[in-house]
């Protein structure tokens, strides 16, 4: 979103951010420089890694976590106001199935909505939950109709549990967005973690 100039207190903010996608991410993030902040609404688990202590079994994990919380380049919290705080807020939830496996294609877009009240005018918000086609262009009106000037792109994740830290920085990053600002921040977020990426519409990144 060019024109908007924010100074941000971190680089990244991950939502659902303790879980076993995006607190990968997050550690991996924060270990090549970037400060970043885990947000998960269970304050148990927030504790457990603000302690040191991986809340699941993530081979290489606890070395990059205790790595990156001595260097106070992350931390974890529980408190929604952490969000309003980074550039880049990266959306990190699963999406529930019915008994006929089809996605809930709301609960993305509901996710959002509930952290319309934080979001800021500047920031690029990421989506990289696995979600059903259609989602991004809802969540972006989500955001239309909050009236905030905010980047949506959508970069899925493709890691397999247990090699989540070796596959971030190993397999290509898929770069989707609407627009060229938004493909370019989403291109300078994800070239932390590798310079090989792929670039394809929302659409073509949902399927």
């Amino acid at each position: 979103m060019r024109g908007i100039a924010v100074k941000f207190e971190n680089d990244v903010v991950v939502v659902g951010g303790c879980g076993h996608v995006g607190l990968p991410l997050a550690i991996v993030l924060a270990s090549k420089s970037l400060k970043v902040v885990s947000f998960d609404t269970n304050t148990q688990v927030v504790a457990t890694v603000n302690s040191g202590k991986m809340p699941f079994d993530e081979p290489g994990a606890p070395e990059v976590l205790s790595k990156v919380l001595q260097a106070k380049r992350f931390s974890a919290s529980s408190n929604k106001d952490v969000v309003s705080t980074a550039e880049h807020v990266v959306v990190v939830i699963g999406t529930p199935v019915d008994e006929h496996l089809n996605p809930d294609p709301e609960v993305v877009p509901n996710a959002v909505a509930q952290l319309a009240d934080v979001l800021k005018d500047g920031q690029h918000l990421v989506l990289r939950s696995t979600v059903y086609p259609g989602v991004t262009k809802l969540v972006e009106k989500v955001i239309a109709d909050c009236k905030k000037k905010i980047d949506v792109s959508f970069c899925p994740e493709r890691i397999a549990e247990g090699k989540a830290v070796e596959e971030l920085v190993a397999l290509p990053q898929i770069i989707s967005a609407r627009t060229a600002d938004a493909v370019e921040r989403a291109k300078k977020l994800f070239n932390n973690l590798t310079q090989n990426m792929i670039v394809v519409s929302p659409e073509e990144a949902e399927l």
